[in-house]
């Protein structure tokens, strides 16, 4: 068995980033585990299903009953053994940071059918290979929380592999690029979907040329489900440090009628604390937008309410936990609706009749979506409110635009 070392911490050491750093540790060389009771492949650490996690250690299996093992025999070290998860997660200490895995999966004498996750993000979708066959795949992960978590699952799940590889640091560019992270109100539509928009697909012009857009925003997502689903993931995997992540979610998290996409307001701000650190550990900037007001109006007091108030609270008490700068969308925006008037913001949002649009042909009356010249308007006040924070993006608003 070659040994992690004499103690698993010795495989991390401390790396100056020019610029500024990933994290403040990464990983030295990579790591190599051998899955299974035969002969260890040279370079590899063995891991046994009787291996189960501790600090101390820093990697094993979290529930040891789920686990078995098994040993063909043969000359190849890494496919003549394996171990079976049924339904049970594999842990490695890591320092936050960016990583390539690759992982190899089967048996030589039967079948294998294995689903992998990392971090609860589908990583190897099921596959079923037959007896001989092995399972090869890679991929890329952000960490974040400091451990790796793998989990497997399937009718037959085999593993005999697994390599864990640092990706190089990535440097600053000359000028920022913004990532947007949020959901329907935000995201770009396609122009078969006209006249309906986002306000993140209409900011671009707010800002000079040398600010980059990438908005990765999407209908139906709430934090939970944008996490798990890859998508903050792949916006970490790409971001530089310097860059900035806009986050705005909000609607589907209080869509409490919804439990895929529902998350209550303390859970909310885990999640958002989790997108903060995800991009901070990168040297990007963190920008929270408190959600976006539906068209909701109050005829009592001939004014417009405030959506999802305890998400907006939720969010501005996490702005004050961790001392990011927030636009408050919500309120800009409510006070632009007051400004308008019940019929003066129909506008604003996706109210069109039968006919008029083919995405839309028997019409629509929406008081929550877009469009074109409404989601304009809404980019306008997230320049606005860009523009009055101190942070080195504010310099980037075109100051014509955003009076």
């Amino acid at each position: 068995m070659i040994g992690l070392c004499a103690g698993f911490s010795l495989l991390f050491a401390t790396i100056l980033v020019p610029g500024q750093a990933l994290a403040e540790k990464q990983l030295a060389a990579s790591l190599r585990f051998d899955f299974g009771p035969g002969n260890v492949a040279d370079g590899y650490t063995q891991v046994t299903a009787k291996d189960a996690y501790t600090p101390e250690r820093g990697y094993g299996f979290m529930d040891l009953s789920k686990v078995s093992e098994e040993d063909r025999g043969g000359s190849d070290a890494i496919r003549s053994d394996f171990v079976r998860v049924h339904g049970s997660s594999f842990v490695v200490n890591l320092p936050p940071a960016d990583y390539t895995l690759s992982l190899i999966a089967g048996d030589a004498a039967g079948n294998t059918d294995i689903t992998v996750k990392a971090e609860s993000i589908v990583k190897v979708e099921p596959t079923t290979k037959a007896a001989g066959q092995f399972v090869e795949a890679g991929f890329e992960l952000a960490l974040i929380d400091g451990q790796l978590e793998l989990y497997f699952s399937g009718n037959d799940p085999k593993v005999n592999a697994l390599v864990i590889t640092p990706k190089e640091a990535r440097t600053a560019g000359e000028h920022p690029s913004v990532y947007l992270a949020g959901d329907s109100t935000v995201q770009t539509y396609k122009p078969s979907m006209k006249p309906q928009a986002g306000w993140g697909q209409m900011i671009a012009p707010f800002f000079t040329d040398e600010t980059t857009f990438v908005n990765r925003s999407i209908g139906g997502r709430s934090t939970r489900t944008f996490l798990v689903q890859g998508r903050l993931d792949d916006i970490l995997r790409n971001i530089r440090p310097g860059d900035y992540l806009l986050i705005q979610f909000g609607h589907n998290d209080a869509a409490i009628n919804n439990q895929e996409r529902y998350v209550s307001p303390a859970d909310y701000k885990v999640y958002l604390k989790t997108y903060i650190q995800g991009a901070t550990q990168r040297g990007a900037i963190p920008v929270l937008i408190t959600p976006v007001g539906r068209r909701d109006y109050d005829a009592a007091s001939a004014s417009f309410r405030i959506s999802f108030p305890e998400y907006v609270k939720a969010m501005k008490e996490t702005a004050a936990e961790t001392g990011v700068a927030l636009v408050d969308l919500s309120r800009l925006s409510v006070e632009y609706y007051n400004t308008l008037g019940l019929e003066g913001t129909l506008p604003l949002f996706l109210h069109v009749e039968p006919g008029v649009y083919p995405a839309f042909p028997d019409g629509v009356k929406d008081d929550t979506h877009f469009q074109e010249y409404g989601a304009e308007q809404i980019a306008r006040l997230v320049a606005q409110g860009i523009r009055g924070l101190n942070i080195p993006l504010a310099s980037y608003v075109r100051t014509e635009d955003s009076q």
